[in-house]
């Protein structure tokens, strides 16, 4: 008898042993799987992504931010207000110490079917593109294909004073050439060079001497660049950024020319009138206005720049170096020192009834980009970087 008591209470024991293990395990579980579930989920997002937190990420994670947390709240606020009441037409993005302290669309992308703007529309940034276009020479410099010293007479012999002219002089705005009239008619390759050759039989300046900011510029970079890729690769220029600058940079929603109007999220750009604006050939502008991108998209760009994954360290401060005396513009980019809250770097873009504003912080804390389709909005990207700067840098 007494045997079969001992037996029956051992069972009890074991059994009630195994259901609070039971217990304690489902409490795990419930405790813990939401914070598992929101890394797994910034996993999935990819690498690109995940370096910027939204505010909600970093609140399920680490609660111990709250005052951080507030303070880029009010911040957002106060910016999304500012951009609210500008008449700012596009979308903003603003990432501050690596949360995205705003991604939204403003106004609309066509006014003709009423569709908004949002974080996924996709904008011509004109001139922005330039700065596209110096990561790819120093990624084929870094590869020893091209220098800063080669002459454009290199890769075109019979180009006017193409034996004087380097491809620094170019990158840096300083070569003396001029920029023919943009037109309508598509263009090959050489028939651009030809084209820029025919307009600069006399320069403005002597290569080397003076800055003046010219498109030509950086259509003969693209152009020196579209043949040094064919050759030795295959693959024109375009092709080459996609896999080298696009691809590796987790871009998504970036491209060249007249496929944005293909793309899932186009944007209409608009005049003064909010009449939809005709632009130049796309082969007119190679490399120096024709690509466009999404506001996230350039924020990544930006960011794969910083942070080594397009050039190196050395080629990174050499793209951000002032090259000439006296002038505020490096490879793609203008120098700004003082103002805006923090030193930046930045750059702009105009094409049509697009208008572009790209900036981050010396420091690479603070990173504003506006991307706008309406003319009505070329007063108001520079003030709008110098005010988000200083709302970023208040506190």
């Amino acid at each position: 008898m007494k045997k079969k008591t001992h037996f029956w209470m051992s069972l009890v024991f074991s059994l009630s042993l195994l259901f609070c293990t039971i217990a304690a395990g489902v409490i795990f579980l419930l405790q813990n799987g939401h914070k598992h579930a929101v890394v797994s989920s910034r996993g999935i997002v990819g690498a690109a992504t995940a370096k910027a937190r939204t505010i909600q990420q970093d609140t399920d994670l680490d609660t111990k931010n709250a005052a951080l947390v507030k303070q880029i709240n009010l911040k957002k606020s106060e910016i999304d207000q500012y951009l609210s009441h500008s008449g700012f037409s596009g979308t903003a993005v603003v990432v501050s110490h690596g949360y995205v302290v705003l991604n939204k669309g403003y106004g609309y992308s066509n006014l003709l079917v009423h569709r908004p703007n949002q974080p996924e529309t996709e904008y011509y940034i004109g001139s922005i593109t330039k700065s596209v276009t110096a990561v790819a020479f120093m990624q084929m410099k870094e590869r020893g294909l091209i220098s800063f010293d080669t002459p454009v007479s290199q890769f075109y012999p019979d180009f006017p004073h193409g034996r004087s002219i380097s491809m620094l002089d170019l990158l840096c705005h300083v070569s003396g050439l001029r920029t023919a009239p943009e037109t309508l008619k598509s263009l090959t390759r050489d028939e651009l060079v030809q084209k820029i050759a025919n307009y600069n039989i006399r320069l403005s300046s002597l290569p080397g001497t003076s800055w003046a900011y010219m498109d030509a510029n950086y259509a003969m970079v693209a152009a020196i660049l579209d043949k040094i890729s064919q050759s030795t690769y295959g693959e024109t220029l375009h092709q080459y950024i996609q896999q080298n600058i696009f691809d590796r940079a987790g871009l998504q929603q970036s491209g060249f020319g007249d496929s944005m109007a293909q793309s899932s999220h186009p944007s209409t750009g608009y005049g003064n009138l909010n009449e939809p604006r005709m632009v130049p050939s796309f082969s007119q502008l190679l490399g120096c206005g024709d690509v466009y991108m999404s506001a996230w998209d350039l924020y990544q760009f930006d960011r794969a720049l910083a942070d080594g994954t397009l050039v190196s360290a050395a080629s990174y401060n050499t793209i951000f170096t002032n090259h000439f005396g006296g002038v505020h513009y490096s490879l793609g980019w203008y120098i700004n020192r003082g103002g805006w809250g923090k030193d930046t770097y930045s750059s702009h873009g105009v094409l049509g009834g697009w208008n572009s504003g790209n900036a981050f912080s010396m420091d690479r804390q603070n990173y504003v980009v506006l991307l706008a389709n309406s003319s009505r909005s070329s007063g108001i990207i520079a003030p709008a970087n110098e005010t988000i700067f200083n709302i970023l840098a208040g506190g």
